[in-house]
């Protein structure tokens, strides 16, 4: 097979000519005063990738992406080989995945725990060889990368999926929130029924009741540290509750947090030694753990009216908080451990949210005084205001791209904003994008290439940047009802759309920069949510028809659903775990499902 017929003269083309001069030629010039003319004659060499090392060749393989890795091993048996021997697809597609996203995956991986690598890898296999020898590389740099692509690879094969309750889990009133940990060992609920649960995993794959945490009054939020060895709750019997695992799997109680009026949310720090809770009393407080384990009140941060956010930057070492004062703060954490307020960022009105970007160099706060605002973090440790993005009425909603140099803004003025970052560090509008009516959302794909809008005039809207900087709309999907989502898949090759007219649709970017539609699927009633796996390569939605769908897609591209989820009342919504084997279900009736796959016999 002729690599100029499958690579698009990838492989095998030409290098430059290496010029060669025959034996009994001179060059011209003079000799012993006498005027000497040379025939100069070419000798062409083509050079493929075959004749070079295999060191070189694998460093040109690193900078391909993956569709042309995929051809270039059906180029001959040599560069197959080196493709397999070096994993060099599996590589190629972890790198789709921005930096985040890429430590989500490694951090939710237990490569310590062999057991718990073939529980992930048992339900969509039964070759031993393949589980025995993809565990023997536990150790190495690229585990990850290998592993995931291994097991998204064999889900991907299977033509349909079969299912397994493992535990309903039932409390007496609304459900808030139903979570996995990262590990996906553990399952974590918060009720209005003034009880959080924690549901965990045995040694034989069932799922059993670890521990129920009490307050007094409705608990507002639940959720695990990112190592999923502690848990808080927040609640409006005013306070916040800290649990840590046990021995022999039992949860403890570890600190309550007390306000003086409602505790609105608690959230983990990214590194999981802090966390942030918020309240009605117009306070922020930080709680750290110390090194024996406990944890302490570090800091109360106090606003002069509700507290709106609190959230922490990806480092941790900031912490930044909104209020209805007009105004946000941004406290820093010092070397021996105490916090210090760093700058207050004044809106002429409420502000609702403030964003980090991934890499923590940028802050964008949201106001009801209609305007975005971005803060830049300077090398002295000093913010910097760099734009202030105006629009006619409220914004929804203001979002960076992975990479820090775009940022998206969302509003009911009919209008989303795209803003990038230049050379100098100035911040410019790009482009503004029109619907008939309010954008409810806009997002941006990690690498800033392409934008997604949806809003009430029931269009999502996707635009990408060209070449030359400027942004064009590149496809317009249309619902016949209100939309409830439209998201990106991780890899930024996807885009799933949820409706109430019952549909979901699927679109996938195509190799010259364009989007196609790849299927529409129906429900028999309103689409209340369509996510992602944290591969892209699957779709889980829930709808009013009292179905939860997963829906595949096939080695070949093609999307179909290889499983349905049926229940007694509507889905509100429904998440996979990290493991990938795991679905997460809350439905009206107040009962949260726990659902096993594996592949169908």
């Amino acid at each position: 097979m002729h690599s100029a017929d499958n690579n698009s003269g990838i492989v095998g083309s030409s290098l430059p000519p290496t010029q060669l001069t025959r034996s009994g030629r001179e060059p011209s010039g003079y000799s012993a005063g006498r005027s000497i003319a040379v025939v100069e004659k070419e000798i062409k060499r083509t050079v493929s990738l075959h004749d070079l090392p295999e060191e070189l060749t694998i460093k040109i393989i690193r900078l391909l992406e993956l569709r042309d890795i995929v051809r270039l091993q059906q180029v001959s048996t040599h560069l197959h080989r080196v493709v397999k021997d070096n994993h060099a697809l599996a590589k190629a597609w972890f790198r789709r995945f921005s930096s985040p996203h890429q430590y989500q995956l490694k951090t939710s991986l237990p490569s310590e725990d062999k057991k718990q690598l073939r529980l992930w890898l048992r339900p969509f296999t039964e070759d031993e060889a393949l589980v025995a020898s993809l565990i023997k590389c536990r150790k190495k740099v690229y585990f990850p990368a290998l592993f995931h692509f291994t097991r998204t690879g064999l889900m991907s094969r299977c033509k349909a999926f079969n299912l397994e309750r493992k535990a309903t889990i039932t409390h007496y009133g609304f459900v808030g929130s139903a979570n996995f940990s990262d590990d996906s060992r553990h399952v974590l609920t918060a009720s209005k029924d003034t009880k959080a649960k924690i549901y965990g995993q045995n040694g034989k794959e069932t799922w059993v009741e670890k521990a129920i945490i009490s307050h007094n009054l409705d608990i507002n939020s639940a959720s695990f540290s990112p190592d999923g060895c502690y848990l808080v709750t927040a609640s409006y019997d005013n306070t916040s509750k800290i649990y840590g695992q046990g021995v022999a799997g039992s949860w403890v109680h570890k600190l309550t947090i007390s306000h003086n009026d409602s505790v609105n949310s608690a959230s983990f720090s990214p590194d999981g030694r802090h966390l942030v809770t918020r309240s009605g009393d117009c306070t922020a407080k930080i709680i750290s753990q110390k090194d024996d384990g406990s944890w302490e009140h570090k800091l109360t941060i106090s606003h002069n009216d509700w507290v709106r956010s609190a959230t922490f930057s990806p480092s941790s070492r900031h912490v930044i908080t909104t209020s209805f004062d007009h105004t946000a703060k941004i406290f820093e954490q010092r070397d021996d451990g105490s916090w210090e307020e760093k700058v207050i960022i004044s809106h002429n009105s409420e502000v609702y949210s403030a964003t980090f970007s991934a890499d923590g160099r940028h802050v964008v706060t949201v106001g009801d005084d209609r305007k975005a605002k971005i803060h830049h973090l300077e090398e002295n440790g000093s913010w910097l205001e760099k734009v202030t993005i105006s629009h006619d009425d409220f914004v929804q909603s203001a979002a960076f791209s992975v990479d820090g140099h775009h940022l998206v803004t969302a509003s009911l003025d009919n209008t989303a904003k795209i803003y990038g970052e230049k050379a100098d560090g100035s911040w410019e509008e790009e482009a503004t994008i029109s619907h008939a009516h309010w954008v409810e959302s806009a997002n941006l794909t990690s690498n800033g290439r392409h934008v997604v809008t949806f809003g009430g005039d029931n269009k999502v809207k996707i635009h990408s940047r060209q070449v030359t900087g400027s942004w064009r709309e590149n496809v317009t999907i249309s619902h016949d009802d209100f939309i409830k989502s439209a998201t990106f898949s991780p890899d930024g090759q996807h885009v799933v759309t949820a409706s109430n007219d019952r549909t979901v649709r699927i679109y996938g970017l195509k190799v010259d920069g364009s989007w196609e539609e790849k299927r529409t699927f129906c429900h028999n009633d309103s689409v209340n949510s369509a996510t992602f796996s944290s591969d892209g390569r699957h779709v889980l939605t829930a709808s009013d028809d009292c179905t939860a769908r997963i829906i595949g897609q096939h080695t070949d591209g093609s999307w179909v659903v290889k499983a349905i989820l049926p229940h007694k009342c509507s889905i509100k919504s429904a998440t996979f775990s990290a493991d990938g084997y795991h679905v997460l279900t809350i439905s009206s009736d107040n009962k949260v499902q726990i659902i096993k796959l594996r592949m169908s016999e």
